[in-house]
């Protein structure tokens, strides 16, 4: 048979040929005829109608910044085919078929309304998905066929509206896509119960996301009417409440997220068990305490996925309470408060079926022996708890199909024997490090292991040599972190060579001294050398050796030299962090002008120059920009506008000067700005609205002139103009800027009332002042500011007496539950690994590169409290609380309300002009650390209820008018005399001055005479005194005058005295000569 095919072929060659060549022409011209044809002119009109009608929806400003931008490709030219977010069908007619919408639009503040017309759409009865989200959509519209719009495209099967402003009232609309199999509506804002009844005839649909949305109840009656339903997403709603159902449920439904609900009972979950097909439940983030109430997952027989993560489950009460399927195959229970003791794992030990079991960051203190009896166990992850104990045998006793173990951060000591994974011949993910000390890791030489990782994780950790030598048998590692273990020499270049695959290697916070790059090129993406003693310079081929890579961290190390110009070669560069070091020089050309996906570049704290950044410059894609602490000089050159989604931008602390161009307050996406510490000047950088801008820090420069009263900051929270040369009023709109928390304008030359425009819902946290031009009274209206703790008004020339309404703000607030929001959002420290290097789990691993990356700290404000400027971050600064009035012009008494600052830590109203007594109220301010009285006209006792403040620290009265003996017991004595000098009626200690003396008998009308007498005989003694001076230096005037006449006439006296003279100056010439030759 086969000899007759051959001969048969060889006996019609022409046949075939012809054959061959006529499929050929036909393919051709069928591609030809669908070029020519292209997509349906009434298609191409409605797209662009939906084009013009989109760009309407822009007002003129940003109708003029990107309204251009909007779709450039849809132009009356050209297949409609080939346009960006248009997908037509394979068929010759060219139909639509997919348009993908997304972020075309800027967002709308809630006071705007921006509506969907739909019967835009009509124009494509083909449409089969739409995608319009991220657009800020408010509501939908149809003025010809009204709620039946969506009826006409019979063919939809996709609808994603999410991250728009879309309330219950498009419900109707929707009600009509009955033809929808996937509907998205995440993050919105529509509520009440689910399902809408309106909704319940989409019975075709199968995916319904309605995540971050405000729902509150959950019928499962209605839920059994979506008869194809298999995924529903309700998380971060407000489900706290269900209804059950009163029939058979015939529902499919297979999925379902109720994740960071207000849950906090099972018996919320009415209705549960009739969804009979359930296999993954989601209750991540709720507020479960306890698992008595779990029989209602009894029924869910073919339930295989339960998360109960982000909870609060203390215990499982010894594995009773915990009634959940043996069919279950994988169980989140991280992030709750279990301490587990070994019986209390029997309840998890009985999930015969179980494969993935996650129990991290938990309060765990003994290791689970009995999961060893889990045989079909795959995935562990007990990192993040107290466990101690011995980590060889529980290691030696897990399942041997174990594939991913993680036991970092826990409490283990001692050693670690590798060879106790002999039997783990699939593990492919090993993760170990201790958070009380350093866990010895050793392996036996001749031991040579069955698996070969592609993750390993070992920090905190002490290699020995016999552990690297473990580590040269394995060749197929993706991932390596050793990280903090006192490793020494030369950069592992062996490990980069061995591992053709590795993407990551982290070996920071060692004691590295030398950087070797490998000879031929690798594939390395990840490479984080941070915090070693590495003095070299940075080799210029890197870019060379490591053309991929994305992520580079070389920060607090000691690398001199310039940056290599190679490193303009790393196309796919995201992240480069090379801060704290030596280096110098300009940014090369190549770097500048190559690395365009460059999303944050780190530079601070070197001793580089130039300016930034010239026209050449190329980093489209910056996101971060940190180049502080160097000798950076100039202006900011227009190269940094094509950095167009740049949001944090640090300067500060270099010597750029000159004006600041007027464009920085027109890039749109800037978000965090710092300029400190330079020699800008030039009027306000921002002349007009910027909405996004949250914080702004230009102190410590030489701007000028007055805040424009129309400034528009709505995502303000912080603001530092502190140390320039800003004058005029604080404008009202500042304080109108809802988040605004921080506000510091301390040495400047404002002036005028402050304080005109507050609102009551303001959260300002911290308002700085000092050293202004204030000279009016400080008004009540201060009060209203009732979030403010740290209020500073010194040194400037308030009048008036001090308000007493200060308890009402934060300083005085019984409970004061405020969290201070002050860390930048912006936070590239998590770097996830790349697809084919992550480990396949349903478990939402903790699988990220923690690189310690942190772009910017914690709010940080300094506040002077004890005599000197303490600085104040993070948690710290929520509890600080102070008040500073001092150095103005204050009369009257102290308010006995001061007392009703609970709060206060710090309260200085030095260098006024207050009279009266000090109050006994201070006492109540348990919390008071440092308190200055001095330098006013304060008189009367002190008062001996201030020894009972144990808290104090600092202490200072002195210069006043104060009298009797001071009480010198309790906290008192532990201040000593410089407290309170400058008291002239103070006796005792610490003084040293005896009180006795200064006891006098009340005085009688005699006594009262007699003193008044002898206080005549002192002024009298006074007067006399002075009439001795003036006698004194007459005669000595006279006498000199008298003397000078008398050697003025040539008498024999005067010849005579000369000629003495003379001889006296002879004889000391002679002595002086006598001992020069000697």
């Amino acid at each position: 048979m086969a000899t007759y095919e051959r001969s048969w072929w060889r006996a019609k060659p022409k046949n075939n040929i012809a054959l061959v060549l006529f499929i050929t022409i036909t393919m051709m011209l069928q591609f030809q005829m669908k070029g020519c044809v292209g997509c349906v002119e009434t298609e191409r009109m409605g797209l662009l109608q939906l084009k013009s009608y989109l760009r309407s929806l822009l007002d003129a400003e940003e109708e003029e910044e990107g309204g251009k931008s909007i779709l450039k490709s849809w132009t009356h030219n050209g297949d409609c085919c080939r346009w960006e977010r248009v997908k037509c069908s394979d068929a010759i007619s060219g139909d639509i078929v997919d348009l993908s919408l997304d972020r075309l639009l800027p967002i709308a503040f809630e006071l705007q309304t921006r509506s969907l017309n739909l019967s835009l759409l009509h124009t494509f009865p083909q449409l089969q998905s739409l995608n319009l989200s991220w657009n800020w959509f408010t509501g939908l519209s149809d003025h010809v066929h009204g709620y039946k719009s969506f009826a006409t495209l019979e063919k939809l099967t996709t609808i994603d509206f999410s991250h728009n402003m879309f309330d219950n009232s498009i419900v109707p609309f929707l009600s009509a896509a009955t033809s929808l199999r996937t509907l998205h509506l995440e993050s919105n804002y529509m509520e009440g119960v689910f399902p809408p009844q309106e909704l319940t005839n989409m019975t075709k649909l199968r995916v319904l996301n309605l995540k971050d949305n405000s729902f509150s109840f959950l019928s499962v009656q209605g839920l059994t009417e979506f008869r194809e339903l298999e995924v529903l997403d309700l998380s971060f709603n407000g489900v706290n409440d269900s209804e059950a159902s009163h029939r058979s449920s015939t529902a499919k439904l297979k999925t379902l997220d109720l994740s960071f609900n207000p849950l906090s009972d099972f018996s919320q979950l009415k209705g549960l068990e009739s969804l009979r097909e359930l296999a993954v439940l989601k209750l991540r983030g709720n507020k479960f305490n306890h698992t008595l109430s779990t029989h209602v997952l009894k029924a869910l027989k073919k339930l295989q996925e339960l998360d109960l993560s982000d909870n609060r489950f203390t215990n499982l009460d010894h594995g009773l309470g915990l009634v959940i399927p043996t069919s279950l195959q994988v169980l989140d229970l991280k992030r709750n408060q279990l301490s587990l003791a070994q019986e209390g794992y029997l309840g998890i030990c009985r999930l015969v079926n179980l494969m993935e079991l996650d129990l991290s960051s938990n309060a765990l203190t003994s290791l689970p022996y009995c999961l060893g009896n889990l045989t079909h166990l795959r995935t562990l992850d007990l990192s993040n708890n107290t466990l101690n104990g011995n980590l060889s045998a529980f290691a030696s006793g897990l399942p041997p199909v174990l594939e991913y173990l993680s036991l970092l951060d826990n409490n283990f000591t001692g050693s670690f024997l590798f060879n106790s994974l002999v039997n783990q011949t699939r593990l492919t993910v090993f993760k170990l490090s201790s958070k009380v000390g350093m866990i010895e890791v050793q392996t036996e030489n001749s031991w040579a292991p069955l698996f070969q990782l592609k993750i390993l994780h070992l920090s905190n950790c002490n290699l020995g040599s016999t552990t690297l030598g473990f580590l040269v048998d394995q060749y197929d590692l993706c991932f390596v972190d050793l990280s903090h273990n006192k490793l020494t020499g030369t950069f592992p270049t062996w490990l980069v060579k061995n591992n053709t695959r590795l993407q990551t290697i982290l070996l920071g916070r060692n004691s590295l001294t030398k950087l070797q790059l490998p000879m031929r090129v690798h594939g390395l993406q990840v490479l984080d050398i941070s915090s070693n003693m590495i003095y070299d310079s940075i080799q210029e081929d890197i870019g060379v050796v490591f053309p991929g890579l994305r992520f580079i961290n070389f920060s607090s190390n000691h690398f001199q030299g310039t940056i290599p110009s190679s490193i303009g070669k790393m196309k796919s560069l995201q992240v480069l962090d090379m801060s704290s070091n030596d280096l110098y020089g300009q940014l090369p050309r190549t770097f500048l002008s190559g690395c365009s996906s460059l999303k944050v570049l780190k530079l601070s704290n070197n001793q580089l120059q130039g300016t930034i950044f010239l026209k050449h410059a190329n980093l489209t894609g910056l996101v971060g920009l940190f180049l502080d602490g160097n000798n950076f000089t100039g202006s900011l050159e227009k190269g940094l506008l094509k950095s167009k989604n740049l949001t944090l931008l640090d300067i500060s602390d270099n010597r750029f000067s000159g004006m600041l161009p007027l464009w920085i307050g027109r890039m749109s996406s800037l978000t965090y700005l710092y300029m400190s510490g330079n020699q800008l000047k030039g009027p306000f950088p921002f002349q007009r609205q910027s909405p996004w801008l949250e914080v702004m820090d230009i102190s410590h420069n030489s701007f000028s002139g007055s805040i424009p009263k129309d400034v528009d900051f709505p995502s303000l929270r912080e603001l530092r103009l502190q140390s320039n040369e800003f004058m005029g009023s604080i404008p009202g709109n500042l304080f109108k800027a809802a988040g605004l928390e921080v506000l510091d304008l301390r040495n400047n030359n404002f002036s005028g009332k402050i304080l005109n425009a507050i609102d009551k819902t303001s959260k300002l946290r911290v308002l700085l002042l000092r050293n202004n031009s204030f000279q009016s009274y400080i008004p009540e209206k201060i009060c209203q500011l009732s979030e403010v703790g740290l209020l500073d008004l010194s040194h400037n020339k308030f009048r008036g007496s001090i308000p007493s309404c200060f308890s009402k703000m934060s300083l005085g607030a019984e409970n004061n539950d405020r969290v201070m929001s002050l860390v930048a959002d912006f936070d590239f420290s998590y770097i996830t690994f790349l697809r084919h290097c992550q480990y396949s789990s349903h478990l939402n691993l903790d699988d990220g590169v923690r690189n310690g990356y942190q772009p910017k700290p914690a709010t940080i404000v300094d506040f002077l409290t004890k005599s000197r400027y303490e600085a104040y971050q993070g948690d710290i600064l929520n509890y600080m609380h102070g008040l500073d009035l001092s150095s103005n012009e204050l009369s009257g008494e102290i308010p006995v309300e001061i007392g009703d600052l609970q709060n206060i830590r710090s309260l200085n109203l030095s260098s006024n002009c207050l009279t009266g007594s000090i109050p006994d109220s201070i006492s109540k301010l348990k919390g008071l650390e440092s308190l200055d009285l001095s330098n006013n006209k304060l008189d009367g006792s002190i008062p001996p209820v201030l020894a009972d403040l144990n808290s104090l620290g600092y202490l200072n009265i002195s210069f006043n008018n104060l009298s009797g003996e001071i009480p010198f017991k309790g906290h008192l004595v532990t201040f000593d005399e410089k407290s309170y000098i400058g008291n002239a009626h103070l006796c005792g200690l610490p003084t040293n001055k005896s009180c006795i003396s200064l006891r006098v008998p009340e005085p009688s009308v005699t006594s009262q005479t007699n003193e008044e007498d002898s206080e005549e005989e002192e002024e009298g003694d006074v007067i006399d005194i002075v009439w001795f001076y003036w006698t004194c230096a007459s005669v000595y005037i006279s006498t000199s005058l008298a003397l000078f006449a008398f050697l003025c006439i040539d008498t024999r006296w005067s010849r005579e005295w000369f000629y003495r003279v003379d001889q006296s100056v002879s004889h000391l010439q002679r002595f002086k000569r006598s001992h020069v030759c000697n």
